[in-house]
């Protein structure tokens, strides 16, 4: 009778103290769902980070020899200062605009268009173009191509390259100086 006793409590221990919660281990696939990023932005489940290209600014190349980003680039002078016909690039979820340099009134929006990011490339397509950012240093200097119809804006030119507008005054030539225009 002991022994049966013992026998039951044992049971009722293993049967009670099991927890039911066991999760199979992850597969490879799961893995790769969960860590893939969309393609477009008519995904809404997933998201690409756009801060680094939500206001990007233009630059030129100014000394090709020089290993320092902040001396290699610098403002593109006769864009800025003379022209002042450049475009920077403003994108968030709902719109891509292409604004003048000077002024942000004047801008053209598309509110149609799907992005994809692929490591160090970003692809903003439009329904006649492909913006292409082209991270070309360690530090965030992106070199533009554009793929199809190439579109012709007063006062927003389009530079070559382009780094975030928060990181112009880390570059020597980050403003026109004395320049009096």
């Amino acid at each position: 009778m002991k022994s049966a006793s013992v026998y039951l409590l044992t049971l009722s221990f293993i049967l009670f103290s099991c927890k039911s919660d066991y999760k199979e281990p992850p597969t490879q696939a799961d893995d790769l769902n969960k860590n893939s990023v969309p393609a477009t932005l008519n995904n809404p489940i997933h998201e690409i980070s756009l801060a680094e290209y939500s206001n990007l600014a233009p630059i030129e190349l100014k000394n090709s020899k020089t290993t320092d980003v902040y001396k290699k680039y610098g403002i593109e002078f006769s864009g800025n200062c003379y022209a002042c016909d450049l475009a920077i690039f403003k994108l968030n979820k709902k719109n891509f605009d292409l604004v003048s340099l000077c002024d942000e009134n004047d801008f053209h929006r598309f509110k149609d268009f799907d992005y994809e990011k692929k490591g160090d490339v970003l692809k903003i397509k439009t329904s006649e173009t492909t913006f292409i950012f082209t991270k070309v240093e360690n530090e965030p200097v992106y070199q533009l191509k554009i793929e199809g119809q190439k579109p012709k804006l007063k006062n927003k030119r389009f530079s070559e390259f382009y780094t975030p507008q928060n990181l112009i005054e880390k570059f020597e030539e980050h403003d026109c100086g004395d320049f009096q225009g």
